[in-house]
């Protein structure tokens, strides 16, 4: 399962290491944009002259470059905190994007590492409801033959397609901070919680790893 689980890291990776607000302002379809976006992603994963551990920060940095950011992250932060965002203050609020923001970043930034370019991204399905959509993807493995599923919910923010959300084989990346959040507001402080994000990012920095725990 090592392959398969790479081809998953390296795709989420992808999909989620740009969390930012701007997106484009365009006509295309939210599939159009995704499609676009993972391409040129590859296209740097692939290019000869991003390999290798020395060119790592690089290599980061020009995904990030390359894709033009797909991701509402006040929302995805909002979502993650549930019935918690409505007592914070603007100040709080504003910090809460920022680490949330980058303790995503640096969770899945180590998983491009695993990437291989026989993983076929497909997209199968796109819904659209006035101003809210989803797009149903799936991710081949060659190798093993085996597929699995990412799906990406997005909304319409002035004329702006954003992701707010991506499913995976059906787990939701804000549920699954959500209910992480939840348990330690359950038993401590919203100033724990940050203390606890942040010691996260700072384990991140020293020995990246997959995953998605605190």
């Amino acid at each position: 399962m090592t392959s398969l689980r790479a081809a998953f890291w390296s795709i989420v990776g992808m999909s989620v290491l740009v969390f930012s607000v701007p997106a484009w302002a365009s006509n295309d379809s939210p599939t159009d944009l995704l499609r676009g976006a993972i391409n040129r992603a590859r296209a740097v994963l692939e290019n000869p002259t991003h390999q290798g551990k020395e060119h790592y920060q690089q290599r980061i940095a020009k995904v990030k470059e390359t894709l033009i950011s797909l991701f509402d992250s006040e929302e995805i932060a909002k979502r993650t905190l549930g019935i918690y965002w409505k007592d914070r203050t603007e100040a709080e609020r504003k910090e809460f994007v920022q680490i949330f923001t980058a303790l995503v970043e640096k969770t899945y930034a180590n998983s491009l590492d695993r990437y291989r370019k026989d993983f076929e991204v497909l997209f199968d399905q796109e819904r659209i409801e006035g101003d809210f959509a989803e797009v149903d993807s799936r991710i081949v493995d060659p190798v093993l033959q085996k597929t699995f599923s990412l799906n990406y919910h997005l909304h319409r923010l002035k004329d702006k397609w954003l992701v707010y959300d991506v499913v995976i084989e059906n787990v939701s990346l804000v549920r699954n901070y959500r209910n992480q959040f939840h348990r330690i507001l359950g038993k401590k402080s919203y100033a724990d919680l940050v203390a606890s994000i942040r010691t996260k990012i700072q384990q991140l920095d020293t020995a990246p790893q997959t995953g998605t725990g605190l």
